[in-house]
């Protein structure tokens, strides 16, 4: 891009063979815009090509080509521009099939000055609003799609499929469960930002992290002095703000009984009252439920209202446990190292056989939000060039229980200890792993101390540690 296309903010293609009628609309639309012009349709093809303008002015009579066809080249293209198409009376018939074919806007030959202002400024207001709505779905994409949800496992790849298929509805509900950390809120901006609903908020609510008072006030809003503590101006809730838009209720099993009634109405009648109020207020919003334990449980228990369940659960999305996507562990680990890489200014480059065996074995309670967490403490505290297994110790210092092996349980002191084993079976050599990791751990990772205590030679613990990732 030059200089002189570099000073206006939109470029304008003007085409007609007719040299006057060119010159003058030129001239009348330089003072504010790039200006470039064409005398034939396959000029402007080229140009078109070349500047890419945000708009062009189509002649349709033109000698070596129809604009018409010129008209579908260019809706061919890429970066498509608007284009207004300009037409003689006796050519008018044509109009209706360059609306069709995409054309914002016509003008008949002679043009009315205001008219042609007007259509100027308000295909270029479309072409604002269209490069705004990209940037910004490209920035989203760029922020929750590509930036976390990894993974090629079956359960998650049809998850994901499940998700996108579901946004092309604009109104269903949405209900989705799996365990803390599994990705439920990224669930809900990839199902958001996939909607018709794009463009508008999507905004969330925490529905475990406040009182039932103060829930309720974040989701409908309030009116002056409406309850103790209350603004004195009022206060617009999420449901209000989120209009248009969608709402993600997180951990929505812990709505208190009031509020569940007062949302079957939001979903059913679209209406509600703030608190406090007593003008009804209308809402449009898709709402996105998460859960972390079996929402219809907690119907059977009486917890949570059945009416409002089969509500919210119109689809209703899996996600699975990070320890049932194994395969997906190490493309996080390196996705993850990668971006801590950038932020942190490190230069973590792989990870050891030893480490992967132990990311891949590691049962990850808390899935990727704590691998990620994981992943950050090691590229943000230790200085090296590869993930060891050494740095991953912290992890059997919080819980070794929480290896992918055999549990282990003290018995009496008769019987030592004693193995819970798994309706599946299991593997001996995780079994023996997950031995040394509990006695390695009782014995404060002293290698002299645990070899004794398994009775075994310190020579053969030390290669069992190191076998296993545990050293």
């Amino acid at each position: 891009m030059n200089e002189e296309t570099q000073k206006y903010k939109y470029s304008i293609l003007i085409v007609d063979d007719e040299t006057t009628f060119r010159k003058s609309v030129n001239r009348f639309l330089k003072k504010h815009y790039h200006t470039i012009e064409a005398a034939d349709g396959h000029r402007a093809l080229e140009l078109a090509k070349t500047i890419r303008p945000e708009l062009v002015l189509l002649d349709i009579g033109l000698p070596d080509m129809s604009g018409l066809e010129v008209l579908e080249k260019l809706k061919e293209t890429e970066h498509p521009p608007a284009v207004i198409m300009v037409t003689a009376y006796d050519q008018v018939k044509d109009v209706v099939h360059a609306m069709k074919l995409g054309a914002s806007n016509y003008l008949v030959k002679p043009i009315d000055i205001d008219e042609f202002d007007v259509a100027i400024k308000n295909a270029l207001e479309t072409v604002s609003l269209k490069k705004e709505i990209e940037g910004l779905k490209g920035q989203l994409k760029k922020a929750y799609k590509l930036d976390r949800l990894i993974g090629s496992s079956p359960a998650f790849i049809a998850a994901q499929k499940l998700a996108i298929k579901s946004a092309e509805s604009a109104d269903a509900s949405i209900l989705l469960q799996g365990e803390s950390g599994v990705g439920k809120e990224l669930f809900a901006k990839l199902i958001h930002f996939h909607s018709p609903r794009a463009a508008s908020p999507l905004l969330a609510l925490n529905c475990a992290a406040f009182a039932s008072e103060i829930v309720e006030s974040e989701l409908f809003g309030h009116e002056p002095g409406s309850f103790t503590g209350a603004r004195q101006s009022g206060k617009k809730g999420l449901l209000e703000a989120a209009n248009e838009g969608s709402l993600f209720l997180d951990e929505v099993a812990d709505l208190g009984h009031d509020i569940q009634a007062k949302l079957l109405r939001v979903l059913e009648e679209k209406e509600f009252y703030p608190v406090g109020g007593t003008r009804k207020k209308h809402v449009d919003v898709r709402f996105i439920a998460a859960c972390n334990r079996d929402l219809w449980l907690e119907v059977k228990k009486g917890n949570f209202r059945p009416d409002l369940y089969f509500r919210l659960a119109t689809i209703k999305i899996e996600l699975p446990p990070l320890r049932k996507r194994k395969e997906d562990i190490m493309p996080l680990t390196q996705f993850f190292m990668e971006k801590f890489n950038n932020k942190y200014g490190k230069r973590f480059r792989y990870i050891s056989p030893e480490a992967q065996t132990f990311l891949e074995n590691f049962n990850w309670p808390g899935n990727v939000r704590q691998l990620r967490n994981t992943i950050e403490r090691i590229v943000l505290l230790e200085d090296d060039s590869v993930i060891r297994a050494k740095h991953l110790n912290f992890l059997l210092d919080d819980n070794a229980g929480d290896l992918t092996l055999p549990s282990l349980s003290s018995g009496p002191k008769s019987s030592g200890f004693y193995f819970t084993l798994p309706e599946d079976g299991f593997s001996l050599e995780e079994a023996e792993k997950a031995i040394i990791a509990e006695a390695y751990k009782k014995c404060s990772f002293n290698k002299t101390k645990t070899a004794k205590f398994l009775k075994t030679p310190r020579h053969i613990l030390t290669y069992r540690l190191k076998k296993y990732g545990l050293s």
